[in-house]
């Protein structure tokens, strides 16, 4: 049986976008793509890692994590037919209610957390280590996204910009929270 991954269409550096267009591999387009699929590995590391390493009592953070491993698959149709020129292959599209939902978790998880006032340094544990990671790859999305819309303008992605915008601060609200109170602040007189 012929696998159904490998289609021998992109050995020469060219892809095909939901769209149906064809684009450099290098295409801001596919900048976006790839960030969506590393944002969904970490995210989906980060959730087995908090199921394994804090199997009781986490199951509603873990849930959430899984909620949003869906809405990458939303915002990647999104990113990669940016005119909507299939509506038929998207599923479905960010909307106000999936905003609301995310930044209702980090309002959540401020309620139990305590920042320091210093900046953090360095994640104090390996989970946390892991959020800090997905909170930057989350970021590094936020950019990427902002080149498409500055390269297709009529790309409507103001409820994805902002939806990436607050899950990097719920990702990075979400690492301090995972350090249960143990934070590792800039000590600049190490610099001495």
């Amino acid at each position: 049986m012929r696998s159904r991954v490998t289609t021998k269409q992109g050995d020469t550096g060219t892809s095909r976008t939901l769209s149906g267009e064809v684009h450099s591999k290098g295409d801001v387009l596919f900048e976006c793509t790839g960030w969506v699929d590393s944002l969904r590995a970490h995210t989906a590391l980060l959730r087995l890692q908090l199921l394994e390493q804090r199997p009781e009592g986490y199951q509603h953070h873990a849930g959430f994590l899984y909620w949003l491993l869906h809405t990458y698959f939303l915002i990647g149709t999104a990113v990669s037919d940016p005119l909507n020129t299939h509506p038929e292959y998207h599923k479905g599209a960010l909307s106000k209610e999936h905003l609301e939902r995310l930044e209702a978790e980090q309002r959540y998880l401020e309620g139990q957390l305590s920042l320091p006032s210093a900046f953090i340094v360095s994640a104090s544990n390996p989970l946390a280590a892991q959020a800090d990671i997905t909170t930057t790859v989350a970021r590094t999305l936020e950019r990427h996204l902002v080149r498409l819309k500055e390269t297709v303008p009529e790309f409507e992605s103001g409820t994805i910009l902002a939806f990436v915008n607050r899950l990097s601060d719920y990702l990075y609200v979400l690492a301090r929270w995972l350090e249960d109170g143990h934070h590792e602040t800039v000590d600049y007189s190490t610099l001495a």
